[in-house]
């Protein structure tokens, strides 16, 4: 119950383009909602599970630090919105 007080009183702090969920290509918030973010991000994520994966596999501090940004290259890059 507390949880969804909080999240109502939250919801009444925010701003009102913040309120509105549907999704809009143009909007700089919305956008977070169309499918194709979506699809994004998924992709993010499977890509940084993948990754940690190998780095469990090898816990040398140079192959996950090489690892760790290069996928933090590849997520900018995946998660780019410039044409």
């Amino acid at each position: 119950m507390f949880r969804h007080l909080l999240n109502f009183s939250l919801w009444l702090l925010a701003p009102c383009w913040m309120r509105n969920r549907t999704p809009d290509e143009t909007h700089f918030y919305r956008r977070l909602f169309t499918a194709k973010h979506r699809a994004k991000r998924s992709k993010a994520k499977l890509l940084w599970i993948s990754v940690l994966t190998v780095m469990l596999f090898f816990p040398y501090p140079p192959v996950v630090f090489t690892l760790f940004l290069f996928t933090t290259f590849l997520t900018f890059s995946l998660m780019d919105e410039s044409n």
